[in-house]
């Protein structure tokens, strides 16, 4: 048996920053050696299609698995990915008519009946993790009945296998660094970590408009510190690996797992650095400290909302007092804070865009001395089958329940779809009069052509 490992291309051709492809490297390491294996990562390849078809015909795969790590690249851009996965596919068919095709990963899960539809080339469908189905899937016997959390065609039918239990995060295979070398990734990045841990799985905190606790469950599953800490260590005695970034949905929760991998990071006294998303109302002065004590380079926080307004509507469990005395923290330690919001959400008005505005001046206000803020990222929510806001939207008529959100839809109502631009501007002159050591002045005018 043979089998060829891609990865699609899900990212902006061209692109300078890479992601290792963490979930396909630990599948790679669960391969078996009586099956010969090559891999491709279409990401990092110059000319991915030439690449891609010089694999198929000169390796002639038994069964080639695609992975499909994101549906577009969010930040409100009008881009779909779904052709890598549409086009991988046929050239497998075209080339190989017998060959099995698999496919899976974050984005395939999504939308998994509807893309076993979308692309007939594909055979079996991963739902969710796959570290404990993978190798049943590229033997040469294939009991597809018997196997859970798959999706596979029985005459002209997709039948849906109900999914199995979750895998232990002590239990997780190692990555394969020998297929995928962490250096191809590192090496190309200039500022963002390239390298991704995984702490946890799973999230509890159901927002409106997120998937997380379909992906990877409702509930957290924790990965021992010093496992974690172990993979950190390998990477960077074997790779000089400096810069990591957790995969975490939210890093710092539970506060008693986050702290004891702190711990575990200062007493290893290792030279690396790490970043992920923080959860404010979780964060104290005290394990801020000590995260930096441990390494950490850069804070990112997803607040989500700049009123009380959006906060309860994408039901974040949390006020803007506690976003701001977060900001004050990452202030006062100066350390490097990125803070993403979303805009023109469901119901506002004028005073909800006018209150949007006044928080947004008070961040800037608390980073600007400091010079703490590294940026503000503003999107549109992206809209999802089956999310509560999704559901609120039908509900209230201002969607159209037989919308396909397959492809890029966002809440974005022309009422206020400016916003975004204006709060962009506004926070590119705060950081460039932050760096240089300049006062911003008024913000009135800015504040008026927001809310008119």
């Amino acid at each position: 048996m043979k089998l060829f490992m891609v990865q699609v291309p899900t990212s902006h051709l061209g692109a300078k920053e890479k992601v290792f492809p963490l979930g396909l490297s630990r599948l790679s390491s669960l391969v078996p050696q009586e099956i010969e294996k090559r891999v491709l990562d279409m990401n990092i390849c110059p000319d991915p299609w030439a690449d891609l078809k010089k694999g198929l015909e000169s390796f002639g795969p038994d069964v080639v698995a695609l992975s499909f790590r994101n549906l577009d690249p969010l930040a409100g851009h009008q881009a779909s990915y779904l052709s890598s996965l549409k086009t991988a596919a046929m050239m497998v068919r075209a080339l190989l008519p017998g060959a099995r095709i698999l496919a899976g990963g974050p984005a395939f899960s999504l939308f998994s009946s509807r893309l076993m539809e979308e692309v007939p080339e594909i055979d079996i469908g991963l739902l969710g993790e796959g570290e404990l189905v993978f190798p049943r899937l590229i033997g040469p016997g294939l009991d597809a009945e018997k196997i859970p959390g798959i999706l596979w065609r029985h005459k002209n039918q997709i039948i849906s296998n109900p999914p199995g239990p979750k895998i232990s995060m002590d239990k997780l295979p190692e990555m394969d660094v020998k297929a995928f070398c962490p250096n191809d990734y590192a090496k190309a990045n200039s500022y963002v970590a390239a390298m991704g841990i995984e702490g946890k799985r799973g999230c509890d905190l159901f927002c409106g408009y997120c998937l997380y606790p379909f992906l990877g469950g409702a509930c957290m599953r924790l990965k021992s510190p010093a496992l974690i800490v172990d993979e950190m260590e390998q990477l960077s005695k074997a790779f000089g690996i400096r810069l990591f970034h957790f995969t975490d949905s939210v890093v710092n929760r539970p506060a008693h797992h986050f702290e004891q991998l702190c711990r575990e990071l200062v007493r290893r006294k290792l030279d690396i650095t790490w970043t992920g998303f923080f959860r404010e109302d979780s964060l104290t002065g005290q394990n801020l400290s000590l995260a930096m004590e441990a390494g950490l380079a850069a804070i990112y926080f997803s607040g989500d909302a700049l009123t009380q307004h959006g906060l309860r509507l994408l039901n974040k469990q949390m006020t803007c007092e506690n976003i701001l005395k977060a900001s004050r923290l990452t202030a006062e330690h100066k350390i490097l804070t990125m803070c993403h919001f979303l805009v023109n959400l469901p119901g506002e008005d004028e005073n909800t865009v006018q209150k949007a505005s006044e928080m947004l001046d008070q961040l800037l206000c608390i980073h600007g001395p400091a010079g703490s803020l590294g940026a503000v990222i503003f999107n549109h929510v992206r809209l999802y089958p089956g999310t509560p806001l999704t559901q609120r939207l039908i509900r209230s008529g201002d969607l159209d329940p037989g919308t396909d959100l397959l492809y890029p839809v966002y809440h974005n109502p022309e009422r206020f779809n400016h916003v975004l631009h204006e709060f962009e501007a506004r926070c590119h002159s705060a950081g460039v009069f932050s760096r240089l050591g300049l006062s911003p002045g008024s913000n009135d005018s800015v504040m008026k052509r927001t809310t008119k």
